[in-house]
């Protein structure tokens, strides 16, 4: 199940590189997320900054294409809204599905 979880993390971040692609020209990626997924993301209470796995991977994308990361938070509702309005070129949040027995 881990494993699982690592490859799916790799996969959407490598798919959210490919729909940021016009914003690879401006060299700083704006990341919208949510500090409230541990250990996707949360909030650094000692550096005030948003960290975990998600960010670890969009800053390790983006120091080898060659683009810096400006993580926004944001609350979870307002995140698609900010992508498709362009205040933010990608999202960096823990998103899941409910399980069968909860539809």
């Amino acid at each position: 199940m881990i494993a699982f979880r690592k490859l799916f993390a790799f996969a959407a971040a490598g798919l959210a590189i490919g729909f940021a692609a016009p914003a690879l020209a401006q060299q700083t990626v704006k990341v919208g997320s949510t500090p409230t997924g541990i250990p996707f993301t949360f909030l650094d209470t000692q550096s005030n900054t948003i960290q975990g796995v998600m960010v670890d991977i969009i800053t390790a994308i983006g120091k080898d294409a060659g683009f810096s990361v400006q993580v926004e938070p944001m609350q979870f509702s307002t995140l698609i809204g900010a992508l498709t309005s362009n205040r933010i070129d990608v999202v960096a949040a823990r998103c899941t599905s409910p399980s069968p027995a909860s539809r």
